[in-house]
This record gives C-alpha cells, sequence and structure tokens, in this order.
C-alpha cells in the first residue's frame, strides 16, 4: 500500500489478534517512524519496543485501568448514578472496548528525552518542539504500520496511571511519554466512523482558511 492510500485508510484499531507481527517489518516501521523531521535537529525521542509477554501484559492492565478512568471522567454519568457506580461503569466500558489489548503482540512506547538544547528562558518552546518531533515520528509509525497491513492507535490512558507506567518502564523523573500504541493484527480495519463521532466531524473545508485566518473555504 502506498503513503496516500495508508493515510486514507489508517485507522484506530482497539480490537487485535494474537498474530505475531513479522520482526522485519517491525525494524522497517520503526526506522521509518525515526526518519521523521526533529526540532533543532535535537532526537529529543526514543521509543521503547516491549515484546515480552508478561511485561505487555502488564501495560495492556495498565491501559486499561486508564481507559476506565478516562471514559469515567469525560462521559456524563447516568442519571441517578453514584460516583462509585459510574466509576465502575468506566471500568467495564474500558475492559469491553480494550479488552483484547492484552493480545497484542507489540507494543511502542514514545518517549520525549529532553536535550536541554535551548537556553533556560526558552525551555517551555523546547518542550513543545520535542512533543511535537515525537507525534511526527508516531505519525509516521501509524501510516508505516497501516501500509503493512498492521493496526495501531494512538493511546494516552497511561497518563491516568503515571506512577505505575513510570515503574513498569522503568522511566526516569525527567523522561515523559506524550503517547504510545499497540502494534498488531486488527480484528478487522475499522470502516468509517461511528454515528456520535461522525456526526461531529468537521468538514475539511471549514478547517482550512487561505491567506489568512478567518477565510475558510467553507463556512462552519
Amino acid at each position: 500500500m502506498d503513503a496516500l492510500k495508508a493515510i486514507r485508510h489508517r485507522r484506530s484499531v482497539r480490537s487485535y489478534t494474537a498474530a505475531p507481527v513479522d520482526e522485519e517489518d517491525l525494524d522497517q516501521i520503526l526506522r521509518l517512524a525515526l526518519l521523521a523531521p526533529t526540532g533543532s535537529n535535537a532526537q529529543a525521542w526514543s521509543l521503547v519496543v516491549v515484546r515480552d509477554a508478561e511485561r505487555r501484559r502488564a501495560l495492556a492492565d495498565i491501559v486499561i485501568r486508564g481507559g476506565g478512568g478516562y471514559f469515567a471522567q469525560v462521559r456524563p454519568p447516568a442519571e441517578g448514578a453514584t460516583p462509585e457506580e459510574h466509576a465502575k461503569w468506566g471500568a467495564d466500558y474500558a475492559e469491553e472496548v480494550l479488552g483484547s489489548y492484552r493480545d497484542v503482540p507489540v507494543w511502542v512506547v514514545g518517549l520525549v528525552v529532553p536535550r536541554n538544547l535551548f537556553p533556560e528562558s526558552a525551555r517551555e518552546m523546547e518542550r513543545l518542539s520535542d512533543v511535537q518531533s515525537l507525534a511526527f515520528a508516531m505519525e509516521n509509525l501509524f501510516v508505516a504500520a497501516r501500509a503493512k497491513g498492521l493496526g495501531t492507535v494512538p493511546t494516552v490512558f497511561h497518563w491516568f496511571e503515571d506512577a505505575a507506567f513510570r515503574a513498569l518502564m522503568g522511566i526516569p523523573d525527567d523522561v515523559y511519554s506524550p503517547v504510545i500504541t499497540p502494534v498488531g493484527h486488527p480484528t478487522a480495519f475499522p470502516e468509517g466512523l461511528p454515528p456520535r463521532l461522525a456526526a461531529t466531524r468537521r468538514p475539511w473545508r471549514t478547517l482550512v482558511h487561505d491567506e489568512a485566518w478567518g477565510n475558510p473555504r467553507q463556512e462552519g
């Protein structure tokens, strides 16, 4: 699959089989990820590849628990539900939609490793540059994986279990992980968006402005 088609057909995959990922394909995907642009040529990134079965499962458990916390925070509770009932709903929903993460053969953990090249007064700018650079690399990875017939999904649920995540992965205090992803064979690639999301999807022309802000190609 060429790059243009892979971009158009990339989907967020949340249901995986346990089929192994070819090592040669994985190495190529990782190398393509790290060909991304990097601010100041700092390469303020690292990718941790998790293949050990016990560690993969532990990471999946962290993500699923974090997903439960996320869903409970962003979705309104059912009428009359207590906070405890709503938290349980979030945990149960995460288990339902993310449970196959325990079967994923590979996880890739994206890390920002600050190089501190900017002066102290511009460190916040440097932080933004570093996160952008890692995002470029991970997008390369997502597209390359899709071209190989593999599924991925940008995942941030580990944020909600940061201490457990750091302990599992041995991440020092000055290094942080904006995004991680499973890499594996999907049970099926999703087609289109769920109706709830499709209803809020903005037409691309409303998001493109010509020459200056305030001139969208289509009014929203």
